[in-house]
């Protein structure tokens, strides 16, 4: 978003822009180098200036026509914008060589930096049934061409705690306009939401005019940016199962620090406060899953991750009864740690359990050495974030940037 777009959305509307909304739809705009502040300072004085008058009615139809591109019509042209699933899967069934296309947020770099070209190209964003977030009640199903922003505020509304980590993925134009299947089939190791809905279990739904077939998430990548989809397939809905019905929410934190690491080892679950950023994902009687995914990149802001790591725990009288862990920047693809789970499922949820479980995960990858990270950096981060997991369990949110409000000058 613009300065002009956050004088539209809030300013004319007499809603005041603090400093954390300025830098939140500022997201992705602003020099990496320099111009933060001022331009930080300008959206917050803007309450102040004259209003000015525009005739949205008149903006709006010149902006309608930008999504009637002539060729979008055309038999005979390269670039084919089907509008329903039936014709989306004819063209692919006839052109299973072109490059399909969302948002453009990867391919188009392809184009402008890599200087690739296509002779054919399939844009799936029209298709309506792909464009569709369906509540099933135990699921919600996304379909592929559904925007990022969409896709990642169907899954904090029934998770809370996972808004923090969709504000941090890429900046706001890009979750504005990449997809959630594309990030999916693009299949990089590094790619965010892989790594969350693996340890959520999702399932993808793969179509084509001789039928559908659905697997797990992690199924569908067999090597660096290579999947199982034929040349006539193309990916069609992420299943993604909601919060477990079961125990009862935990107590809120008291007031204060929180506990100090030398509180918690050995202590089993029960008996401690876990932190308030767990347990938020489902509303009353939804409160079993124990879910954290952690981001590791060089800013905190408009970054791709050296590390993802997503973890849930099902906990029942201080046992693992489940664990599901999704791994990302430490192999040649989005991964489940099986090893780690197993380590995990059935044992004590104690200090020692945990030790035992990160010398697994440490051993469970073998990351390489790239601009983002070592390989030795990966390794010791991965088991240190199932440590934080840990800590977080036991009340310990001095950890977590979540817990840090910053008070903006008088």
């Amino acid at each position: 978003m613009s300065l002009f777009g956050i004088y539209q959305n809030h300013v004319s509307r007499g809603e005041p822009v603090t400093r954390a909304l300025a830098q939140e739809e500022l997201s992705g705009n602003l020099c990496r180098c320099t111009g933060y502040r001022p331009i930080l300072d300008a959206a917050q004085a803007m309450g102040s200036l004259p209003p000015v008058e525009i005739d949205e009615a008149d903006l709006l139809s010149k902006m309608e026509l930008l999504t009637h591109a002539p060729c979008a019509s055309e038999a005979d042209s390269a670039y084919k914008m089907p509008r329903t699933l039936a014709a989306l899967l004819r063209a692919r069934a006839v052109h299973p060589k072109a490059q399909l296309v969302a948002g453009c947020t990867d391919v188009g770099l392809w184009v402008t930096k890599q200087h690739r070209q296509f002779d054919e190209v399939i844009d799936l964003t029209r298709v309506a049934e792909l464009r569709r977030i369906d509540d099933h009640g135990d699921e919600i199903v996304i379909g592929a061409a559904v925007t990022l922003a969409d896709a990642f505020a169907a899954l904090v509304a029934d998770r809370p705690q996972l808004r923090s980590f969709a504000s941090r993925f890429a900046g706001l134009p890009v979750r504005n306009s990449g997809t959630l299947g594309g990030n999916i089939a693009n299949g990089s190791p590094i790619g965010d939401s892989m790594p969350l809905l693996i340890a959520l279990g999702a399932r993808v739904v793969l179509m084509s005019e001789r039928g559908q077939r659905e697997m797990a998430l992690e199924a569908l990548y067999t090597g660096y940016r290579a999947n199982v989809m034929a040349e006539d397939e193309v990916l069609g809905w992420i299943r993604v199962p909601k919060p477990n019905s079961g125990s009862p929410h935990p107590c809120p934190l008291p007031e204060g620090e929180g506990v100090r690491e030398e509180e918690v080892a050995n202590k089993p679950f029960p008996g401690i406060t876990p932190s308030p950023l767990w347990g938020e994902g489902g509303g009353e009687g939804r409160q079993s899953e124990f879910l954290r995914v952690y981001k590791i990149s060089k800013r905190f802001d408009d970054d791709i991750s050296a590390v993802c790591l997503a973890v849930i725990l099902h906990i029942d009288n201080g046992i693992v009864m489940h664990a599901s862990i999704g791994a990302g920047g430490v192999a040649a693809t989005p991964a489940r740690a099986v090893q780690t789970e197993a380590a995990l499922s059935g044992q004590p949820w104690t200090f020692d359990t945990v030790q035992r479980a990160i010398t697994v995960l440490r051993a469970e990858f073998s990351p390489i050495t790239d601009m983002r990270a070592s390989a030795a950096y990966r390794t010791k981060v991965l088991g240190n974030l199932l440590q934080r997991y840990w800590l977080e369990s036991q009340g310990m949110t001095q950890i977590n940037l979540e817990s840090f409000v910053l008070e903006e000058e008088a």
